[in-house]
């Protein structure tokens, strides 16, 4: 009776084991959880790991295109199971060449990107985040345009000739930002406005869509 019982209970364990690793789409690790359930068929190159409360952010590049020096920049969410973890939901955009036959001003509008995730229950969504290209730029700010409380965001290396910026809405409550590219000597270099919409000041950048 006792080993048809622990048989019992060992069939239980690996039935479950199964249902929480392949049925419910959760995974062993962040990066397994991301690649599986947006069926991605090239790796991923993890930038920064954002710890939150019950996961994490992971900011990564992937190389759709084999001649295309341009990668994908996303920001997935992962949340943390009782055994592995599982993806929420995310976002990405894909830089395009778009300065030559450009003046100064256009060129710097184009050196850096701007999409933001919206924010869904149970996330720490929305987060703006993007690219820059261009090493004159040395920060990005965020400014609630209804009360002009700015912000700093954070901006990481992602690479030889690539940043990752990043700023998470809730630090401060508005509907319209402006997105401001700065100097090291604080010198707006470009800048970007987000309404309802994001507004791109050039065309740099395509929003893939979410999964």
């Amino acid at each position: 009776m006792t080993k048809m019982m622990w048989s019992f209970i060992l069939a239980a364990a690996l039935a479950a084991c199964f249902y929480i690793f392949w049925v419910d789409g959760t995974y062993r690790t962040p990066v397994q959880a991301i690649e599986l359930a947006r069926s991605l068929d090239e790796p991923i190159d993890v930038v920064r790991e954002h710890q939150t409360e019950e996961g994490e952010v992971i900011f990564y590049l992937r190389y759709i295109h084999p001649k295309d020096p341009k990668p994908v920049v996303s920001a997935d969410y992962v949340k943390k199971a009782f055994i592995g973890w599982k993806w929420v939901t995310g976002g990405g955009h894909t830089l395009t060449e778009t300065v030559e036959g450009k003046d100064e001003q256009e060129r710097l509008d184009a050196a850096w990107s701007v999409q933001r995730i919206p924010g869904e229950r149970g996330t720490p969504f929305p987060v703006f985040f993007g690219a820059v290209l261009n090493p004159e730029i040395a920060a990005v700010t965020v400014t609630d345009v209804k009360t002009g409380n700015t912000k700093p965001a954070e901006i990481f290396h992602a690479g030889a000739d690539m940043r990752i910026w990043y700023w998470f809405e809730h630090e401060l409550s508005g509907a319209v930002y402006t997105l401001q590219a700065m100097s090291a000597d604080g010198e707006v270099l470009s800048s970007q406005q987000w309404e309802d919409k994001p507004y791109h000041v050039d065309s740099n950048m395509r929003e893939e869509g979410l999964k």
